[in-house]
């Protein structure tokens, strides 16, 4: 008997990474290994799982900027010439390691995963979004929407139109892309705070996900926990993230990804082969990078690593996925006493932890799908949106403000390293808005370079910029990213002000910031 649900929520994410003007982009391939990696290897396991007949839901957040990046033609022909680069130094590698039976059957590995990577990229057309678009159209999967660049929303909040504009240009490019409107949302880095929920009410959207504490701090405090949703006075429902489920998964110290017989991410031949070998694989400029051929498993504590190794490591991915399915039906059982309606558990994790970070974590994936299909578990795997339509009853409460970074509230985002960003953001919002509200009827010029302004208003909004200089990661190209763009913009509030627009410099900024073709700046106007 099913006492209650699980419903598995990824959240799916790269910043805009487009550089048509560098002949060899390093950031570009953040975006061709979460391809490579993640969502080819995802979209593989919903098609297996699909052939096999097993009844099953899964929750995707595709954010606007990952949505665009997939269905763009630049950047499609680009990962094209990619995969075919990846398939070539593992046909080489094959030839390299011809000596040591055991490297060598990692290497015929990897040659045939790159080319079943490629087959599944064909068959869905070059365009990943047409394999997500399938699996919600078959009802087997959730897709839901984010901030249109992943703006952290309670930080732009001293500006609401930007706030509105962030989510209302998230909304339409999702049906812009999906075909029908949103149910729930995925608010960036699960930030919350008070002012969001009547937003998120005039684009219909019907719930979001939350950190545990925007839950287990509401007021009044929740009868249920995070087992069941909330909803705010509006009517806008919040799921809280279970912990848990997430510390088996995120834990650096007893979650699964650390297994000793998982895959090593910290070796990679791309570090190790010499250069006149490796440097047509790697970036042209002679930076050494990952080539995603990595031979090693984890091993332990100690840079004595021993080779991989496949069969062993699929073996803990059933054990795993057994686990957290046992885990699951255990916890549904000793919760459900306590309850007079059936518990749901959230668990939300990053899609780019699986099969990027955990090689495995796709297949794990696929495990626990299968797993929680069979007849002994007392839950059945849901969506949010499904499991309000059958429990549509839910307890009244005021999320507490909160994110799931660090301490649980905005700190990552707003710091002595990164704090300098928001003056210049502030100051465009109300640039931006004063154009809104003074361009009622532009000529076809005009609306151009509105539209592109807004474009690069929200560019430089991302949070992944102040992550990325909080982490101390690749410091230089956030910093030049917020400037770039605030500086674009600027020129183009400049030029449309006193109406000097150069069609030619525009036409520049548009093919290199080409995200949201149907890009609307009306969405800046002042909220009346």
């Amino acid at each position: 008997m099913k006492k209650g649900y699980v419903a598995l929520v990824l959240h799916s994410h790269i910043p805009f990474i487009r550089h048509p003007e560098k002949e060899d982009s390093l950031e570009e391939r953040w975006l061709f290994e979460a391809m490579s990696e993640c969502y080819i290897p995802l979209i593989e396991v919903y098609d297996k799982l699909v052939d096999e007949n097993i009844d099953f839901k899964i929750t995707m957040s595709i954010t606007p900027t990952l949505m665009t990046m997939l269905q763009d033609s630049y950047l499609n022909k680009k990962y094209n010439i990619y995969l075919k680069k990846s398939i070539e130094l593992s046909e080489k590698e094959i030839l390299r390691t011809k000596g040591d039976k055991e490297l060598n059957k990692l290497a015929k590995f990897y040659n045939e995963r790159f080319n079943n990577n490629y087959d599944i990229y064909k068959k869905y057309d070059y365009n990943l979004m047409n394999a997500f678009k399938k699996f919600d159209r078959l009802g087997v999967l959730e897709i839901i929407t984010c901030s249109a660049t992943h703006g952290l929303l309670p930080l732009l909040s001293i500006n609401p139109e930007t706030v509105k504009a962030q989510i209302s240009t998230g909304v339409q490019y999702y049906i812009d892309s999906i075909g029908h409107d949103p149910k729930g949302i995925w608010l960036p880095e699960c930030a919350y705070t008070y002012s969001l929920d009547s937003v998120l009410k005039d684009f219909g959207i019907k719930y979001f996900i939350s950190e545990s504490k925007a839950i287990l701090n509401a007021s009044p405090r929740p009868k249920y926990g995070t087992y069941a949703p909330i909803s705010t006075a509006n009517g806008i429902c919040t799921f809280g993230r279970d912990m848990e489920s997430s510390y088996q998964v995120w834990s650096s110290f007893n979650g699964y990804p650390g297994d000793h017989n998982y895959r090593e991410f910290y070796r990679d031949i791309g570090y190790e082969l010499p250069m006149e070998y490796i440097s047509p694989y790697i970036d042209k400029k002679g930076i050494r990078i990952d080539t995603g051929v990595k031979y090693y498993r984890v091993t332990g504590n100690t840079e004595s690593k021993e080779y991989y190794n496949r069969e062993i490591a699929m073996e803990k991915v059933k054990e795993h996925g057994e686990h957290f399915a046992s885990s699951r039906h255990h916890q549904i059982n000793k919760i459900s006493e306590h309850m007079d309606k059936p518990p749901i558990i959230i668990c939300p994790y990053d899609t780019e932890l699986f099969g990027h970070w955990w090689f495995e974590g796709p297949d794990f994936i696929y495990q626990f799908i299968k797993k929680s299909s069979e007849k002994w578990t007392s839950y059945e795997l849901t969506t949010p949106a499904n499991y309000l339509k059958k429990h549509p009853i839910v307890q009244c409460c005021s999320p507490c403000p909160s994110s799931w970074g660090e301490n649980s509230d905005y700190s990552v985002w707003i710091n002595s390293s990164n704090d300098w960003i928001y003056r210049d953001l502030h100051s465009c919002a109300e640039k931006m808005i004063r154009l809104a509200n003074t361009y009622k009827a532009p000529n076809k010029l005009e609306k151009r370079a509105l539209n592109q302004a807004a474009r690069e208003l929200m560019l430089a909004e991302s949070s992944d910029w102040p992550f990325i200089i909080k982490n101390n990661t690749t410091v230089e190209y956030a910093v030049g990213r917020v400037n770039s763009h605030v500086q674009r913009f600027n020129k183009l509030y400049e030029q449309t002000s006193k109406k000097t627009i150069s069609e030619n410099e525009l036409c520049k900024i548009e093919k290199l910031d080409n995200i949201f073709p149907n890009m609307d700046y009306g969405v800046y106007r002042s909220i009346v």
